[in-house]
């Protein structure tokens, strides 16, 4: 039944969130390994080598090296997150995974989501230039802003005006999840710096296998948000959002 005052329920997100990642590790976590885990470790171990200068580069170059990598980082990190957006909602709506299928659709709308990424990053950014809290405002406001375009075939601005409406009365709910993730984020970083002590080659592959699970853990959870705020507030069935990707 429609609520247009409910709210999201951060238990059943977390539990659809681990749920989905459970059930399908290899999708998850496996092509996290592939397409965010592995470039950033190689990225990080081009910086290592263009700090302590060796291989030769010039300024120039790496300048060039290190935006070429930020952007093919960005590139891999909207594929990333949009196929698994189509895997939780297809999973949850009781739809096979198919880790083809679900890139495929990624793939089809990656420009529209490049779009929308930085339309994002530049909000938001503008809006922690002002004393911060604006800037968290439009990130709570902007949450589902991805999944809507994945899932309701939206473009740029409308898919940011949509999540805003979905998460109209549930931005305290949203903080508190996002604050439970900063907190997984600070013990993930307290270990990073703890294995940095043993030497490059380990901190590359902890900053692999952390990065794997944080993207895994960003794709899953953003759907699982936005599944759980259209079941509490239109009372939509998830079998009914999955069948978009049908």
């Amino acid at each position: 039944m429609a609520n247009p005052d409910a709210k999201i329920d951060i238990s059943r997100v977390l539990n659809n969130m681990f749920g989905v990642i459970g059930r399908h590790p290899f999708v998850y976590l496996g092509l996290s390994l592939l397409i965010v885990g592995i470039p950033n470790a190689l990225l990080q171990t081009m910086d290592g080598s263009i700090l302590s200068g060796s291989g030769g580069y010039s300024f120039t170059a790496s300048y060039g090296s290190q935006g070429l990598g930020f952007i093919a980082l960005m590139l891999c990190g909207t594929l990333l997150q949009a196929t698994l957006i189509v895997a939780t909602i297809n999973d949850l709506g009781g739809k096979p995974v198919l880790l083809g299928d679900c890139f495929a659709k990624a793939v089809q709308k990656i420009l529209p989501l490049l779009g929308l990424g930085i339309v994002t990053a530049i909000g938001i950014g503008f809006g922690f230039l002002l004393l911060i809290v604006p800037g968290v405002i439009l990130l709570l406001m902007w949450m589902v802003a991805t999944p809507v375009m994945m899932a309701e075939d939206k473009g740029v601005f409308d898919s940011l005006t949509r999540s805003a409406q979905l998460t109209s009365g549930s931005k305290g709910m949203l903080f508190v999840l996002v604050i439970i993730f900063a907190v997984l984020s600070m013990i993930i970083a307290t270990f990073l710096g703890f294995f940095g002590m043993m030497g490059a080659t380990v901190l590359g592959l902890f900053a692999m296998i952390t990065n794997t699970v944080t993207g895994a853990l960003q794709g899953a959870g953003v759907a699982s948000v936005y599944v759980d705020l259209r079941t509490a507030k239109e009372g939509t069935d998830t079998d009914a959002l999955a069948d978009v990707f049908a």
